[in-house]
């Protein structure tokens, strides 16, 4: 029996919108594949460890999604259903992109770290006050001498934006009598070396004047490890703060070296190491929200366009 032109023009009208939620929902997850192998390409250890594989990952992406593209248009083009095509191509273009720019940034953050850490020496028995911090430049790891401290009551918080927080790290006292050591006219006592260039840092981590200081595990009576800062943007700021520190109390910092202060620096280079890979799921889960609603507005929009 021939179906009417009626009957005909409302199943096809009915079966478009049946596809439709499927069409979003696949472009959805399909964005959230694209966003997570980009992601996982830029930001995590692959990117460093199989650099080639990490770049034909990239790259099969971008073919996808032009292939993709172009057979959406082709279809548009000859006025064929082309709408979940087109959408799709979107967002995986969309998961493309965002994945870079968030894995790149996630990658500076934790790996980019964790590789130049790597490639530096460690030290143990390091004394602050006596060991001179020129032999250690290459250092990317201090073990300090047992007694060592970060001397918090003599913390300074520099405010640019953020607030970067100094203390120094320290064996011999820097107040109070001592027969070894040479006196600053404001009364504190000058290290052995001549120079007070061992430095714990954080930032957000004390207070307006530089107390409480609470950065890292510089709190802690079983830290004796410094893991060393690399940003440069940061150590310039640190070097600000020190030399306003060495204005205030005549000790000389002629060749600072900043420190996160921690117990474990090795549990920390493995957190620097995995931190793009601990927080991949969730950044999957969010970004899978943000595509399904952004693809059913692409659809909303194609099929206000009369593209079917």
């Amino acid at each position: 029996m021939k179906l009417s032109e009626e009957t005909t023009s409302l199943l096809k009208r009915d079966l478009r919108q049946a596809i439709g939620p499927i069409e979003v929902l696949g472009a959805a997850v399909l964005s959230t594949v694209a966003f997570g192998v980009a992601f996982a390409c830029h930001a995590c250890d692959i990117r460093d460890s199989s650099p080639g594989l990490a770049t034909v990952g990239g790259l099969a992406l971008i073919a996808v999604a032009l292939l993709t593209t172009a057979l959406g248009a082709l279809r548009w083009k000859q006025k064929k259903s082309s709408r979940g095509l087109l959408v799709t191509a979107i967002a995986l273009w969309a998961g493309v992109l965002v994945g870079n720019v968030v894995g790149n940034n996630w990658y500076y953050l934790g790996v980019a770290k964790f590789s130049g850490l790597k490639k530096m020496a460690s030290y143990v028995n390091i004394d602050p006050s006596a060991d001179n911090a020129q032999a250690f430049q290459d250092a990317g790891i201090l073990y300090f001498k047992d007694g060592t401290k970060v001397m918090r009551s003599k913390a300074l918080a520099f405010r640019n934006g953020l607030t970067y927080c100094v203390a120094p790290i320290a064996l011999e006292p820097l107040e109070g009598e001592s027969n070894k050591a040479k006196k600053t006219a404001e009364g504190f006592n000058i290290p052995s070396v001549g120079s007070l260039d061992y430095w714990a840092v954080g930032t957000d981590c004390c207070g307006n004047m530089g107390t409480p200081f609470n950065c890292h595990d510089a709190g802690s009576l079983r830290a004796r490890s410094g893991l060393r800062v690399l940003e440069d943007s940061h150590r310039a700021m640190y070097r600000l703060a020190v030399q306003e520190w060495s204005a205030t109390t005549g000790i000389p910092a002629k060749h600072p070296m900043f420190f996160e202060y921690v117990k474990d620096p090795l549990q920390v280079e493995d957190d620097l190491k995995n931190m793009a890979g601990d927080h991949l799921p969730a950044h999957l889960m969010v970004y899978f929200l943000a595509a399904l609603f952004i693809s059913y507005i692409l659809n909303m929009v194609l099929r206000h366009w009369k593209v079917y």
